[in-house]
């Protein structure tokens, strides 16, 4: 029996987890804040509505980083919350995006209600050729 076959003739079985698996994905790319490209994050941050956080380890992050870009780990944020201004918004900065949404679900569990997190990390920055300080 082929794999669709079965799940066509088992519809009962394969449409819960069909409708989890959505709402999974819907849930994992909603989490932390919104996704917005670099365009949109150097909008905010010429306005001077936002400040970037970059997470990534510190050897990483000084072999080229985004001007103006502050450096916390996640697992820091409340020793350095400090940097964090709390009434601008923050833009969550990591190498491919992957861990910016857990990042920024710790930032709204510190007060902070706008948080974006760039949409594939420095890899969509450097796409648009756009500058980083080495």
């Amino acid at each position: 029996m082929d794999f669709f076959d079965f799940l066509i003739s088992r519809w009962y079985l394969s449409l819960p987890l069909l409708v989890t698996l959505i709402m999974w994905w819907m849930y994992e790319s909603n989490k932390g804040g919104k996704k917005i490209g670099p365009s949109e994050a150097v909008e905010l941050i010429n306005g001077d509505k936002a400040i970037f956080v970059d997470i990534r380890d510190r050897d990483s992050f000084e072999k080229g980083y985004i001007h103006g870009s502050i450096n916390i780990q996640k697992d820091n944020f409340q020793k350095q919350e400090h940097l964090l201004n709390k009434g601008k918004a923050i833009v969550v900065i990591s190498e491919n995006g992957l861990d910016a949404g857990s990042a920024g679900v710790e930032l709204q569990k510190m007060g902070i209600e706008e948080v974006y997190l760039l949409r594939n990390g420095l890899i969509s920055w450097e796409e648009e050729s756009l500058p980083l300080i080495k």
